[in-house]
Formats: C-alpha cells, structure tokens, sequence
C-alpha cells in the first residue's frame, strides 16, 4: 500500500511538472502566467502582404534591444526570438487594424495577449496602411480585409515554421475602426448587396477623387458578400465602424452567430456608439457591448505616445484630460484575455 500511495504522488507531482502557463494556467502564488514576448516581421503572397507576428517568447539573451517603437511608449518586445518551448498549440489572433494605419499601431494589444500565450498576427492591409495607401481600397474594395486576414491564416498553418505553433481549431479576430467592422464580417455578420453598392457608388461619384483612381473602382458588390472564415471562433471589434455606411443592416448583423465582444468610448465621434458599436451589439445574437464611460474618443486603442508621438500624431495621441489611457488599455486587454480564454480555451 505504501508503495501504491508513493507511485500515486509521483504521478501527481509529475502533472504538476509538467503543467506548462496558459492564460487559466496559476503561478505557486496565484498570478497568471507571462512569457516575453518576441516579434517576427515577413512579408507573404503575390500581393506582399507585411505581416507582425507577437507571440510567447523565450527570455531575450542578456544585452538584446526590446524592438524599437517611435512615437510610442511602455512596450517591451524583441525581434526574432526563439518561441517559447512547452509541446503546446496556441490560439491564433488574428488583427487588423483601423483606416490607413498599422498593425503595429496596436502592439500593445498584441504584447499583451502574447504574453498571455496568445499568438497574434498583426497584418498591413493591402494598400490600406499608414506606408502604402489608396482610396480604391480605403473606401471602395473594403472586402479585401476580411480576404487579407483568411489569406494570413492560410499561409500560417501552412508554413513549416508556425503551423507546429498554432492550433488551428483555436482562431479568433479583433480589430480597431475599420479593423473591428472586419471582425465582425469575417465573424459572419453580413452586409447588404444594395448598401454596400450604394457605398461603392458614393465613392465613384466624388468628383474629389482623380479620374484614373474612379475608374479603378468597380461597381460590384459580389465579392463582399461572403467573406466570412468558418475557422474564426470568436471576434472583438474596438470602435467597429462604418457598420451602417458599409452596408450592414439588423438582417446582416443577425446572421453572425459568432461570439462578439464589442468595446467603445462613450465619446467617440468618429463612430458613434448608437450607430456604430450600440447598433451591432443590439442585433448580434449574445453579443456583449462595453462602453467606456467618460471622454473617450475613437483613437483611445491606439498605442500609447511619448512626446515625439503627440507633437506628430496629436489627434491619435491626445487624450481629453483626466482619461488614462494606460489604464483603458488594461481593462481592454484584460477582457479580451478573458473572452478568447472563454470561447476558445485555454492557451
């Protein structure tokens, strides 16, 4: 029996070994489990398109640089370290970021649930980005986000480095501004053939736009209407907007069946939360909306800035006084820890 009883605690004292952090996963002391967190930068497909990839990391060798960030502060992630080892597949979000910006615009985001075991994948939409922008893809082939998001899922479980990384049974998508509209959409919330025509039309009529640009834009509401991923397991959209200008109504946003977590500034002038963030949680099925009380605006998901950041980015940088951004980003971070821990596991 002895023997019996010391074979039995072996065991359990082995499991206790080998358990490895996770986002539900507990230190000796009760707090939750973080890793470094490394930042691989490539480029993939005939459109080139720039991808950031933060994931779990193994610490960074004495003397290494965190990853250089100009105009930003409190972000602490280094290039091309080696992923953390512990014989698990991760969850994979994937992130797209808001109008004529940058996935990196968001690496707090992405530092944040890197750290927590999450991978996350932050793209350059295709000449949609801060470096290489046009109006035919800002406001007319706005489905080529939601495309550029599934393209990035299948080059990472198809590339001999991440796919042994990710489990592919666990993808969800966030998003800010027009990001968090693509998540949405490519959770299955759907936009209306007419509307989303009409928006096209919108575009091809302002007379502001140069000639040769119109004519690039097509008149073709067909390639946006279904661009939804079935491999996407949950979606959370900050700020989502234009929902109703792209041509999502109550019938569209009913058919995502998706979990959606939405988050909003009470302030935001840029999407407003009756319109915008209000609308859509009001008509996905159990979705769950949060609205930040107070003068937030639309830019508050934007990194954090130091000087150099708010006297060339004032408008992203500045926030009304007495908002702590440090401290929204906390919040936003930490629930969408807990809503992708909830729907799609543990990490």
């Amino acid at each position: 029996m002895q023997r019996f009883l010391a074979r039995i605690a072996l065991v359990v004292l082995l499991v206790a070994a080998t358990s490895t952090g996770c986002a539900d996963d507990r230190q000796a002391h009760g707090a939750p489990v973080t890793y470094p967190v490394g930042l691989r930068q490539l480029e993939f497909g005939e459109r080139h398109l720039a991808l950031n990839i933060f994931y779990p990391a193994q610490p960074a060798p004495e003397g290494a640089k965190p990853f250089p960030m100009p105009m930003f502060t409190n972000l602490s992630f280094y290039p091309d370290l080696a992923p953390a080892v512990d014989g698990k597949r991760r969850p994979l979000i994937l992130f797209s970021h808001g109008r004529a910006s940058n996935g990196l615009f968001y690496a707090w985001f992405a530092q944040k649930l890197a750290s927590r075991g999450f991978i996350v994948a932050a793209l350059n939409h295709y000449r949609a980005n801060t470096y290489d922008a046009s109006i035919v893809y800002l406001a007319n082939k706005l489905w080529q986000r939601p495309l550029d998001l599934s393209l990035t899922a299948d080059f990472l479980l198809a590339d001999p480095f991440w796919s042994p990384l990710i489990d592919a049974n666990r993808i969800g998508v966030a998003g800010h501004s027009q990001g968090g509209f693509t998540s949405l959409w490519i959770g299955g919330a759907r936009v209306d053939a007419d509307r989303f025509l009409a928006f096209q039309q919108h575009w091809k009529n302002n007379l502001s736009v140069p000639a040769d640009l119109r004519e690039q834009m097509p008149l073709d509401p067909a390639p946006a209407l279904n661009v939804a991923d079935p491999r996407i397991k949950a979606a959370f959209a900050m700020a989502p907007g234009d929902i109703k200008a792209f041509g999502m109504d109550e019938d569209g946003l009913r058919q995502m069946t998706t979990p959606a977590y939405l988050t909003v500034g009470a302030h935001d002038t840029w999407t407003p939360v009756e319109s915008n963030a209000g609308f859509a949680a009001a008509h996905i099925p159990g979705a769950q909306l949060n609205v930040i009380p107070g003068d937030v605006g639309h830019d508050i998901y934007i990194n954090e800035c130091d000087q150099e950041g708010r006297d060339t980015l004032s408008e992203a940088c500045i926030d009304a006084p007495g908002i702590d951004r440090a401290a929204i980003h906390r919040e936003a971070s930490d629930a969408a820890i807990a809503f992708f821990g909830a729907h799609l596991g543990g990490v």
